[in-house]
């Protein structure tokens, strides 16, 4: 036969995670930042790949920061290793 008892809620509720931002998040919002750091600055993003790292994959994340930074006009480009993303200077003579 079962034994009951009673015990308070406190000690037998498992205890509340706190939870940080996902890893998704974090990734985008490091993205997101440096890319308008770079901007800020006038500078073009230069981001190394590893060898483990998709050129695709890396586009993709530049490009969903700029959309969410509102800039539509971005340069993506990759160069060997490299991912460049930068606005494209107009020419003075146009």
């Amino acid at each position: 036969m079962p034994h009951f008892s009673t015990a308070p809620v406190d000690e037998v509720a498992p205890k509340r995670k706190t939870r940080g931002p996902s890893p998704r998040f974090v990734l985008q919002q490091e993205y997101r930042e440096a890319l308008q750091n770079a901007l800020d600055a006038g500078e073009a993003l230069v981001i190394e790949l590893e060898p483990d790292d998709k050129a695709l994959t890396v586009r993709n994340r530049v490009k969903k920061a700029s959309e969410a930074l509102g800039h539509r006009d971005l340069t993506i480009r990759r160069k060997g290793n490299r991912v460049l993303a930068y606005h494209r200077i107009a020419d003075e003579a146009s």
